[in-house]
């Protein structure tokens, strides 16, 4: 569902439970709120309860859970398990810095997007394609936006193995 001319979409900004930073909510807050969205902005440290309770009281359109302390993907996996256990489907990104190592961020990603999130906006490009979803989103839905398919690095064994046996 697109969003209606003139009218701005309801987003619910967060960060996770371990990180107590405000500048990148505060600059998100603004970055949001220029792009038509109607933010509220649940500061530091917030608890995936928390999070839970305010989805279901504000309703929003999107889901934006930022993290720069490098914990961001741990957090933002309890914020979705705890929106399954809810019942709660939202369109829901994440990004920043959500490990403290730049090379897992493809691993990280494509583990994210596995649990639910509609996209993870990590690395050198992410203001840019989080402005590609912003506009996607507003003309068409953020629940229709399709991100792309993360790298899977050839040392991931892991990931390798995962993707031979899809």
């Amino acid at each position: 569902m697109s969003i209606e001319e003139g009218e701005a979409f309801r987003c619910l900004l967060t960060t996770v439970e371990s990180d107590s930073h405000f500048w990148n909510l505060i600059y998100l807050e603004k970055f949001i709120a220029e792009n038509g969205g109607e933010v509220r902005n649940l500061g530091g440290c917030t608890p995936a309860d928390l999070v839970v309770k305010e989805v279901n009281e504000f309703q929003p359109d999107l889901v934006v859970v930022s993290s720069v302390n490098g914990h961001g993907y741990y957090g933002t996996s309890v914020v979705l398990t705890e929106f399954k256990r809810a019942g709660i489907d939202v369109p829901c990104v994440a990004g920043g810095k959500l490990t403290t190592a730049p090379s897992d961020n493809d691993r990280v990603r494509r583990e994210l997007l596995s649990q639910g999130c509609t996209d993870v906006f990590v690395g050198e490009n992410a203001v840019d394609r989080f402005q590609e979803f912003l506009d996607f989103g507003v003309r068409y839905g953020f629940a229709a936006w399709q991100p792309s398919m993360p790298v899977v690095a050839p040392w991931d064994g892991r990931a390798a193995s995962l993707s031979m046996a899809q």
